[in-house]
């Protein structure tokens, strides 16, 4: 009645096509169609007919189905749903279908006589709807054997959910699942057949597709069997068992038909292929235990493990019965509730078994983990045999490596109690992960633990505002970058900066900074909210002083640490007083003082903020500079002017002071002195200057090429200006330069043409120009270009843009490596981004020709194609190790410096690149401890070195080979790394190694790194402060000896306890010495003296002592490129 077909877009938006309140009644045909990305919203309609097509035809569309009446339909179904299709439908009624009321899934494509497509993802949301009078025979010769009573939901390699909908007077399955996805609950269905019939799909191409399926709440009448399972997964929980009909005696039945998995792949089931298109609210993961049929249950009345039928064919664990308990988690964070954060719960060996999503309230679904696991072992169909549990499953399930017997939780009488781990997170609000073992029933809160932000500013302290504070800076959640993707930034991040604030100096309250980084809530690998903030405090009325400022970010649950700026505040403009020299003084020779003091306002931490001295000069012929003093600024200062080139005449300057804010290169607000000079000087030569052409420059061909620049005479004119053409090729002075030049601009510009439209195409001439006063000429100007006099004329010569392009480029390579990619991967310029040929034919990579640009005038440049790589694309790559290393074993020496690219046209003309140098450094994989001390709680070991860029830098414990920590050597060829005493674990010594690229460090070689964790035994006074405490005690005590020396005698003369004690006291700091005898027993034999450092012979190296070598120095700074 209704085709839809695709979808109306417009201006990049996507059209709904909206069908409602019709009665739709085709003879034939289907009631309503959507094929091939139809975008359909049906409501309230009444379709019925349809004597050879069913109620809905959808294929490969977006199709919503609310409150509408279907059938009766003489046809086909209700809902005819494949291709990649995702459909909703919600409060629907379908009646008195000839075949099945829903059917998702194509099963037909190997049938005789079908033509439709293979199994493809599709989903449908199903809730809510009624069905009746499902009383039709379906066929699948193939699939099924014949005929057979239609089911109610048929799912075919697809995805279903099935919630609170009501079937009535059906004949047939509940649900027929066939390599499908189903999450059925809370529906009440009344059933011919099987309640659930869940099967394989096997395209008989090696490729075993097991059905995944959850049932909770469901109600079944008059099935002749509840669950019926064959090489799947099933999860049941929460609902009554009915008993079975029929000639069934169990209402559960689980088999597996083929060989054992894995000794026999081909029959190792798979999950489906839908997987991609998970069902609406499923808990389960998209994961099947690929070597048997698994049946999970926990909650369910009128039932136990004796009512389940077990088939197994020709594999002893074909078929695994999980006996669990009902779990939820409740997510908080912050102790408030977090919705839609996703909670993961993995068994043992890390295999996810559910995957939900937490309500309004934070609470996820309720779910069953399996506490015991079954299998029939002594072959009688039941698991109810002894030993017939966790022990005889041959499953490691609570993860300490032991199967079964071989697990002390397995004898006397017990048995392995099975573990899991829960991962719970959301973006933004944090993450948690905790393990526990199953023993009952678990429903328990997750606090989420959320990474604190963190927050920079760009200005220093001391910085210098004028009246106004302007503030930029960067913020980030989580860990900082660099990141390597998206995903990545996202991950670590997981969260982004709600908001910057600033607590400007003096006040109490805290005001909000403006989000620059125009991310709009995204958070992507180069741009994410507040990367980029700003904020303006206008402090005019206030004094110039040292002013603080305090900055913090938030992300909706933590406050970064808060950084603190303390600025300068500058309201008013510096003065300046000239000393030197007096105005209308005269003078000759070549230099004139000038001096003088300055002074500002502030009077803060910082000292003096007089920062230049400037200088605005104005002269006879026009001459004007601009300049600041060279020795700076200052409250008293100095400078000279040389005026040896200069004309005579009256010179007039402008001085002013400027500080960090105010009048620099311009007066601007300042008050400055004025005073004017008068200059005696004898006559200067002149001075030539060309601006057109530039060196090297493509000039094209043409009868009017300009050539032009300027010319000055200092004590005089300029009268003509000569130019020379010289032919570099063939060393011949051209004869067809311009004529001389004898017109001139007031400021000495001058300009002709020159016509070269004869000369040879990409060839090199010399341009000489000189400059005549009447009496002497001036220096000769030089000036090489290079002509561009294509055969077609019309040819728009390549061009270059030099945004974004660096003049240096450093490459790090690996000293100790021998391996091909001790260079990483050199460097890479995408030339394409740098020339354009704007009349160049087809894809941009065939307009030009790129090359090396060898300059014929020197040599070093010679060699510079054969190690540089330029590819199809127009990528230039340079790694020293494709060809380079071969030419020396001094990794210095494989630096490139001046590397000019060309690129030439069809028609050979030609663009030049700007100079690049590419350095190459080598660097060493180095590591030593910054710290010293004791491991323990909040005080990490601190370690630094040298490595690769990009490579992973590894800490391992010796003893066992722990892996304690990782990290990744930065763009500057440094690392850095700390090891914590949770690290570590228990309180002890270790001894630690580090690896990089198959490199060690603490391993097999002469280094030994030793780590103490846990606090020291002993923590007193030092031994000195003993030593004085045992000399003044002994000095009392014989003070006291000798006061009562006849008291002691009399009364201890014939004790032979007290002489005892006597003996003991004769050495009053006995106990002193057996302390330091205890503490020198616990100490490491010395190492021996280390040998005697010579010293370097190079910058940025230093001796280490151990390995009796040169290391790199990790604390050196090289100097600025």
């Amino acid at each position: 009645a209704i085709d839809t077909n695709s979808h109306l877009v417009t201006n990049g938006q996507q059209y709904t096509f909206v069908i409602s309140d019709n009665t739709i009644t085709p003879a034939e045909g289907a009631g309503i169609t959507a094929y091939d990305g139809a975008i359909v919203v049906a409501e309230r309609n009444t379709i019925s007919g349809s004597s050879e097509g069913s109620g809905f035809g959808i294929r490969s569309s977006f199709v919503t189905i609310n409150n509408n009446v279907i059938g009766p339909i003489g046809g086909w179904n209700g809902l005819w749903v494949y291709g990649e299709s995702d459909v909703s439908a919600e409060n629907n009624t379908i009646l008195n279908t000839a075949k099945e009321p829903v059917l998702i899934g194509e099963y037909h494509h190997k049938d005789q006589g079908w033509n439709v497509p293979s199994p493809t993802k599709a989903r449908i949301y199903f809730a809510n709807n009624v069905i009746s009078n499902n009383t039709g025979t379906c066929n699948s010769q193939y699939m099924y054997g014949g005929d057979f009573p239609c089911p109610a939901f048929h799912v075919y390699m697809s995805s279903a959910t099935f919630m609170d909908n009501t079937v009535t007077n059906n004949i047939g399955d509940g649900f027929r699942i066939k390599g499908g996805i189903v999450n059925a609950q809370g529906n009440d269905i009344e059933v011919g057949g099987f309640a659930a019939n869940i099967s394989l799909y096997d395209d008989n191409y090696g490729n075993k597709y097991g059905s995944i399926a959850y049932f909770s709440e469901n109600t079944y009448s008059n099935a002749s069997q509840i669950y019926n399972v064959t090489e799947s997964r099933v999860a049941v929980q929460s609902e009554f068992m009915p008993d079975p009909g029929g000639n069934e005696l169990y209402p559960v039945s689980l088999s597996w038909q083929g060989a054992e998995c894995p000794w026999d792949t081909a029959e190792c089931i798979k999950a489906p292929l839908t997987a991609e298109w998970p069902p609406r609210f499923m808990p389960l993961s998209m994961e099947v235990n690929q070597n048997a049929t698994t049946f999970t249950y926990s909650d369910i009345q009128n039932f136990d493990r004796s009512k389940i039928h077990i088939q197994n064919q020709n594999t002893a664990w074909g078929v695994q019965v999980e006996q669990g308990e009902l779990v939820r988690y409740q997510v908080k964070a912050d102790n408030s509730q977090v919705s839609d954060a996703l909670v993961t719960i993995k068994d043992a060996n890390g295999k996810p078994l559910y995957n939900m999503s937490t309500d309004a309230y934070g609470f996820t679904q309720w779910v069953t983990l399996p506490s015991n696991f079954h299998i029939d072992t002594n072959w009688d169909h039941v698991a109810t045999g002894t030993g017939e549990d966790s022990c005889g499953d041959g499953a490691d399930n609570d993860g300490d490596t032991l199967v079964d017997g071989q697990d002390p939780d397995c004898q006397n009488g017990g048995r392995e109690m099975p573990t899991y781990t829960v991962e719970a997170k959301k973006f933004s609000k944090g993450t948690s992960t905790h393990d526990f073992t199953l023993t009952g029933m678990v429903d328990e809160v997750i606090h989420l633990t959320n990474i604190a932000p963190s927050v920079s500013v760009n200005q220093n302290d001391g910085t210098s505002f004028a009246r106004t504070i302007s503030l930029t800076g960067s913020a980030y959640d989580g860990v900082s970058g660099p990141y390597f993707n998206d995903y990545d930034s996202w991950l670590k991040q997981f969260g982004d900066i709600k908001r910057v604030e600033i607590q400007p100096h003096g006040s109490i309250d805290w005001y909000l900074a403006t989000d620059t980084s125009g991310a709009n809530g995204e958070v992507t690998m180069t741009n994410w909210p507040f990367k980029t903030w700003s904020f303006d405090w206008d402090m005019a009325n206030h004094f110039e002083e040292d002013v603080t400022f305090r900055i913090r970010s938030y992300d909706g649950l933590d406050e970064s640490i808060v950084t603190t700026r303390i600025f300068k505040l500058n309201i008013n403009p510096p003065t300046i007083n000239l000393d030197s020299p007096l105005d209308a003084s005269t003078h000759d020779g070549q230099e004139v003082l000038f001096s003088g003091t300055a002074s500002d306002d502030y009077q803060g931490v910082q000292g003096t903020d007089i920062r230049d001295i400037w200088f605005s000069v104005v002269g006879p012929n026009n001459y004007s500079a601009n300049y600041p003093a060279n020795n700076g600024g200052g409250t008293v200062w100095s400078d000279s002017w040389n005026f040896s080139s200069l004309p005579s005449g009256a010179y007039t300057f402008t001085v002013w002071a400027s500080d960090a804010n105010y009048c620099h290169e311009t007066v601007d607000v300042c008050v400055p002195e004025i005073v004017t000079i008068n200059i005696d000087n004898d006559n200067r030569i002149p001075i030539v200057q060309v601006s057109e052409p530039l060196p090297m420059e493509s000039v094209r061909a043409s009868e009017e090429t300009i050539v032009s620049g300027v010319a000055r005479d200092n004590d005089g004119q300029v009268t003509r200006v000569e130019i020379t053409i010289v032919d570099l090729a063939s060393g011949i002075e051209l004869n067809s330069g311009p004529d001389p030049i004898t017109n001139f601009q007031p400021n000495g510009a001058w300009m002709t043409y020159w016509d070269t439209s004869d000369l040879i195409h990409d060839q090199q001439y010399e341009v000489q120009v000189k400059a005549y006063d009447g009496v002497d000429y001036s220096m000769i100007e030089t000036v090489r270009i290079i002509i561009d006099n294509p055969a077609d004329a019309n040819n728009v010569a390549p061009t270059f843009n030099p945004d974004g392009w660096v003049d240096t480029v450093t490459i790090f390579c690996d000293e100790r490596s021998s391996a091909f990619d001790k260079c990483g991967d050199g460097v890479e310029i995408n030339l394409l981004d740098y020339f354009n040929d704007s009349d160049g034919a087809g894809p941009q990579t065939s307009h030009m020709v790129f090359d090396i640009r060898d300059d014929p005038s020197t040599a070093f440049d010679d060699d510079y194609a054969y190690h540089i790589r330029i590819t199809p694309e127009g990528k230039a790559i340079y790694n020293p190790m494709d060809s380079m290393y071969q030419t020396s074993s001094e990794i210095s020496d494989w630096s490139m410096q001046g590397v000019m690219f060309e690129a030439r046209d069809i028609h050979d003309s030609v663009a030049y690149s700007y100079q690049v140098n590419f350095i190459v450094k080598g660097v060493e994989f180095t590591a030593q401890r910054t710290d010293q001390g004791t491991v323990t709680f909040g005080d990490s070991a601190e370690f630094e070195g040298t490595g690769l860029p990009n490579s992973q830098v590894k800490a391992r414990l010796l003893k066992g080979d722990t892996l304690l920590n990782t990290t990744v050597v930065d763009a500057d060829g440094t690392w850095a790394m700390e090891i914590s005493s949770s690290q570590l674990g228990d309180d002890g010594d270790y001894k630690i190694y580090f690896a990089q690229d198959g490199q060690f460090i603490g391993k097999d070689d002469n280094n030994d790194i030793s780590l103490q964790s846990g606090e020291a035994l002993t923590d007193g006074l030092e031994t000195w402060v003993w030593v004085v405490i045992a000399v003044v005690a002994l000095a009392i005590l014989l003070g006291v000896g000798a006061f009562f020396f006849l008291e002691f005698e009399d009364e201890f003369e014939d004790d032979p306890e007290a002489l005892e004690e006597q003996q003991k006291e004769d050495d009053p700091y006995a106990w002193a010495k057996a302390r330091a005898a205890e503490q020198a027993a616990g100490e490491l034999t010395p190492a021996p003296a280390p040998v005697p450092a010579a010293q370097p012979q190079h910058p940025g190296w230093i001796w280490d002592a151990q390995s009796n070598q040169w290391v790199a120095d990790p604390n050196y700074q090289p100097p600025q490129q």
